[in-house]
């Protein structure tokens, strides 16, 4: 070797420059992993949401279903006024449910601030009016209508007072509750009473 190459051997590593370069490279990839790890996880919490509220509203339509399965037509006294026991109107339902080895017990369903409720009345029979407890058991509910099938098969939507069952039936024969989510999907569902 001469001395001259000595003078002019290029060190080896990297340069400062191809030092940024690898930086800013891996900080690009940084930030696009980070962004599609971000868009999966709010993908994963928006299905986990839905994946609830159709399994609440799927749970509410089976109590629903099971809770007018067992009415039975036991009519009930507030102070001295005798009331039916199913009786519909204004989207309202109250009716007596009753369950082998269980005494009968008053509830009903209403829509209230965009919420199904259930209400749970203390007595059946009452020396005066009473308020019922309300739990919710549906959410981001717009609006809900719940109709009857009478002897003749039509659809009736009030029940329980003179008049307003043609075939003069203590329960109906069938139920159709429609519901319509805030984000406006319609539901409908059919149920056999009898």
């Amino acid at each position: 070797m001469t001395p001259f190459s000595l003078r002019y051997k290029r060190p080896r590593g990297f340069t400062l420059l191809e030092v940024l370069l690898a930086l800013a490279i891996m900080a690009m990839l940084s930030i696009a992993g980070y962004r599609a790890l971000t868009g999966m996880l709010d993908s994963e919490q928006q299905i986990s949401r839905e994946r609830e509220r159709w399994r609440d509203l799927d749970l509410f339509f089976a109590r629903f279903e099971f809770d007018l399965g067992h009415a039975v037509p036991r009519p009930y006294r507030l102070g001295a006024i005798d009331f039916p026991g199913l009786y519909l109107r204004d989207a309202g339902l109250a009716f007596v449910r009753g369950s082998p080895g269980e005494p009968p017990q008053r509830i009903g369903y209403r829509w209230r601030d965009s919420h199904i409720e259930l209400l749970y009345w203390p007595q059946l029979d009452a020396p005066a009016a009473n308020a019922p407890v309300a739990y919710p058991v549906a959410d981001e509910i717009a609006s809900w209508q719940v109709s009857f099938a009478n002897r003749e098969g039509q659809w009736v939507d009030q029940w329980g007072e003179a008049g307003l069952q043609p075939d003069d039936a203590p329960l109906p024969r069938g139920a159709r509750v429609v519901v319509i989510l805030d984000d406006g999907t319609r539901i409908e569902r059919v149920f056999s009473l009898r």
